[in-house]
């Protein structure tokens, strides 16, 4: 928006170098501590900071105001709100900017500067203001034009600011004061080592020769109950000081001339290790040229974007929106990127909730990494790589178990192991092992390539390692809440080995290779039957249920201790946590069985993938009427049956129990699977559309959405109550980090036509993908007839490295899909006579060859292809 030059007060010209003393108001603020502390809301109207810059200041928004801001990282949020308070000049009322009409916008389309615009023109105001980060200081910026509307003037109206910090994460214990400093005032707060500062370029009110700031404690001497608490719509109190509590800061701004019909100024919130440096920051920031600042700020933004991949044509604003939101959660210390900037449902959390979505977790982390690598940043997902392995990875033994490791100053720990989540520091937050979080890390570095991976390799080797010594069962599963053996957990794993295997030979350990894949294959041959159930009560009576809750077998790594205790047809109670109860695991499904899909592991067309998809379209799947959706079964997807973590039916807030809604992930996983079941990237397109309606107008897609009113099986009923909309945000978290980069991974499968991110490490081992030939090879389709009791597997080796080299854990693995052929392919090096041969492995990983005196031959053509068609007999 246009800006005009400021007058700026004598405060501004000078940098202040010290804290000066308390400006001579009023004394000590009465009412401490205040209220009990809450956090800010969850549902994020924008996000933001200066990329690539040294500032460490990263904003959000909520209904137009700003809301949390994180310094100086993002798991540290150091406010709730910073809004305007607006009343008449006769005191008749004042309204709370953020319970108004409002939008929210980016300044364009290529920046993370937002356009917010407030009002209530019933009162004929409206605000409008330009929010960004200073990319030289930590600080942010707002350029403010309050406009008063409808023959009103400026005159007409009182302008105050209300300011709530909430410094080192904590909203108890910190402290406001005004602060005099060369000729001016600025409301300073501290807690520790943590202190902000807010500033305006216009003069603050006086009133007798009193400087109209306050600062106090929340519910008992804080500016909105002087103001609008109180009734009388004025302010009557300007405390100096509120020590020691839940504080808020007020001020009430002079307008100048009252007879304009708009006014515009500045308003800076500085941040620092002290109250000087706070106030410091914002004084330099708010004496610098803002307009040079704010066109720095956006030029970053716009480099960013534009070495961002179009995806043929394809990429649209919101794809740029996903990629410039994910970038905004990487952390500039040290590459370290959290799972959301809030807090769940923060408007009834407390102090005690201190970690919300703030923290870092491997496997969102993967997920949202990928995608910025999908859409040409390498750059982030490599720093992302080496801060999973040289940051978070532990590298100590510590502790009997989880959350059982007393005198282990971390928590629960073992080598190679990556913890449930964590600090951006690293620093363990919960005490989980979640299996599929220590693969992905392993995939993320495996699809950089060997210029990432390989200087990674001891690092991986140890968490490859703890994966075979420990999986496949998990203690916990990707929705974080139960133990077992997990469809969607398995296929990390079993992805993750093989790509561990494939980085080991690179760096020439075949032994550590052969025994990832000696897992990962036994594994893989058995998914199904240790989670696919042919006795459930949905359907045919086949699927994958969500979580066999057995445990293993044995505690060792041979392959009878591989195996659960009780098979996914045995009864077995499963508790639902957040209150969904006791239940037959084989009455809970989820999607996680689309990851078999998305890792490799399975073909999309793969029975039990087909018979599980009838399920989860018809148990969990909803289709929401949004205006423009394209017409499908089901468009919208519940996370699992019995799900537990969402509002209550009367829209009151998740407090450890509650009723999930639906997840917008899972109309792009859903779209992305349909995309490989179909071989086209069209058949992801309704899905793609039906995703952009989930999001919030801002472009947000958030972590759940209201659904249509719904009684799931069993009784489980799931109510939308008046007032919300089917298709719109819940207060749970947006945006979402996962659900944004997912945005990005649906897109760019729809341009490739296939889905974009599947470890073809994987996919091609257990024949459901090819990788192209490199220079030099040709591909070799096998089709070998063999006969085989259950339990056996078909494979073949030669003396060729990609066979394995006679090593039977390096062999081929062939597939039974078209029993009793067996198939798969490999890509072999042109021009050579290559000796094979076939064996099989035994249920206990005994080998026995096929019935032949010598080897086979093959002589591989100069270019082109070749098939094998052999018989084999033992």
């Amino acid at each position: 928006m246009p800006h005009p030059s400021l007058t700026r007060p004598a405060l501004l010209g000078v940098l202040i170098t010290s804290l000066f003393a308390p400006a001579a108001l009023a004394a000590e603020a009465f009412g401490a501590p205040g209220g009990a502390p809450v956090r800010g809301p969850a549902a994020k109207s924008f996000v933001g900071t200066a990329v690539g810059s040294p500032s460490r200041v990263y904003f959000t928004g909520y209904r137009g105001i700003v809301s949390e801001v994180y310094y100086p990282a993002l798991d540290t949020p150091e406010s709730v709100d910073l809004q305007f308070l607006v009343g008449d000049a006769g005191k008749t009322f004042v309204d709370e900017e953020k319970r108004q009409a409002y939008s929210a916008s980016q300044s364009d389309k290529r920046t993370m500067s937002w356009i917010a615009s407030t009002g209530n023109d019933g009162h004929n105001w409206r605000i409008s203001k330009r929010i960004f980060a200073d990319p030289n200081r930590d600080a942010l910026v707002q350029r403010v034009t309050f406009t008063a509307l409808n023959g009103h003037t400026v005159g007409d109206f009182n302008l105050y600011v209300l300011f709530k910090p909430y410094l080192d994460n904590v909203g108890s214990g910190n402290s406001a004061q005004t602060v005099a400093a060369a000729g001016g005032y600025a409301l300073a707060a501290s807690r520790n080592s943590r202190a902000s500062a807010l500033m305006a370029s216009l003069p603050w009110k006086t009133v007798n020769g009193q400087a109209m700031l306050s600062n106090g404690f929340v519910g008992q001497s804080d500016g909105w109950t002087d103001l609008i608490g109180s009734g009388d719509s004025k302010m009557d109190w300007t405390f100096s000081s509120a020590t020691n509590g839940n504080v808020a800061q007020t001020g009430w701004l002079d307008l100048g001339n009252p007879a304009a019909a708009s006014v515009s100024f500045d308003m800076v919130l500085g941040f620092g290790k002290s109250q000087g440096d706070a106030v410091n920051a914002a004084a330099a920031s708010l004496g610098s040229d803002l307009s040079t600042a704010q066109q720095q700020y956006d030029n970053a933004w716009h480099a960013y974007a534009a070495g961002l991949a179009t995806q043929g044509g394809l990429a649209d604003d919101r794809y740029y929106l996903a990629a410039m939101t994910l970038k905004t959660m990487q952390d500039k210390s040290n590459g370290a990127m959290i799972a959301g900037i809030g807090t769940p449902w923060g408007e009834t959390q407390s102090d005690a909730n201190q970690g919300g979505y703030h923290l870092v977790w491997p496997r969102d982390l993967f997920k949202f990494a990928n995608a910025l690598y999908t859409a040409g940043d390498a750059s982030t997902a490599t720093t992302v790589v080496n801060y999973l392995f040289n940051t978070l990875q532990q590298n100590s033994d510590c502790g009997v178990a989880e959350y059982n490791a007393p005198g282990c100053a971390a928590g629960y720990s073992r080598v190679g192991r990556f913890p449930q989540n964590a600090w951006v520091s690293g620093w363990p937050y919960w005490q989980g092992t979640q299996m599929d979080e220590q693969a992905m890390p392993i995939l993320l570095a495996w699809r950089l390539g060997p210029s990432v991976s390989n200087p990674l390799w001891p690092k991986i080797k140890q968490t490859a390692d703890y994966i075979v010594a420990t999986g496949p069962w998990s203690y916990q599963e990707r929705w974080e809440e139960n133990a077992g053996y997990s469809p969607s957990t398995l296929a990390a794993e079993i992805a993750g080995l093989a790509a561990a295997a494939d980085i080991a030979r690179a760096n020439g350990d075949d032994a550590s290779a052969g025994r990832y894949l000696s897992a990962a294959d036994y594994w893989q041959q058995n998914v199904a039957a240790w989670t696919y159930t042919t006795s459930g009560g949905f359907g045919n009576g086949s699927y994958y249920i969500r979580i066999n809750p057995a445990n293993r077998a044995g505690s060792g790594t041979d392959r009878a201790s591989f195996n659960p205790a009780a098979g996914p047809d045995t009864p077995q109670t499963l508790t639902v946590k957040n209150g969904g109860g006791s239940r037959d695991a084989r009455r809970v499904v989820d999607g996680g069985f689309l990851e078999l899909v998305r890792m490799g592991v399975k073909r999309a067309d793969d029975p039990t993938i087909v018979n599980t998809m009838a399920v989860f379209d018809s148990v969990l799947g909803q289709y929401l009427a949004l205006p423009g959706a394209p017409k499908l079964p089901a468009n919208a997807w519940f996370r699992y049956n019995f799900d537990g973590y969402g509002e209550h039916n009367d829209g009151s807030d998740f407090d450890g129990a509650g009723v999930g809604r639906l997840w917008p992930i899972f109309t792009a996983e859903r779209g992305m699977y349909e995309i490989a079941r179909q071989g086209a990237g069209s058949a992801g397109q309704p899905y793609f559309a039906t995703l952009k309606l989930l999001a919030t107008p801002e472009g947000m897609l958030p972590e759940q959405v209201w659904s249509n009113s719904a009684t799931l099986p069993d009784g489980w009923a799931v109510t939308t109550p008046a007032g919300y909309q089917p298709g719109s945000a819940t207060k749970s978290m947006g945006p979402l980090n996962w659900a944004m980069g997912e945005y990005i991974s649906l897109l760019a499968s729809i341009n490739a036509g296939r889905i974009v991110d599947v470890p073809q490490v994987a996919c091609a081992r257990y024949n459901n993908c090819r990788a192209a030939p490199k220079a030099g090879e040709v591909a070799v389709g096998i089709n070998a007839a063999a006969s085989t009791q259950w339990g056996q597997q078909v494979y073949v080796t030669g003396n060729a490295r990609a066979l394995g080299n006679w090593n039977t854990d390096l062999g081929i693995p062939l597939d039974a899909a078209a029993y009793p052929s067996w198939r798969n392919g490999v890509n072999l090096p042109a021009s050579q006579q290559i000796a094979y041969k076939y064996y099989r492995k035994n249920a206990d990983g005994s080998v026995s060859w096929e019935n032949l005196s010598g080897n086979r031959s093959l002589q591989t053509p100069a270019s082109g292809s070749l098939s094998l068609n052999d018989q084999v007999s033992w």
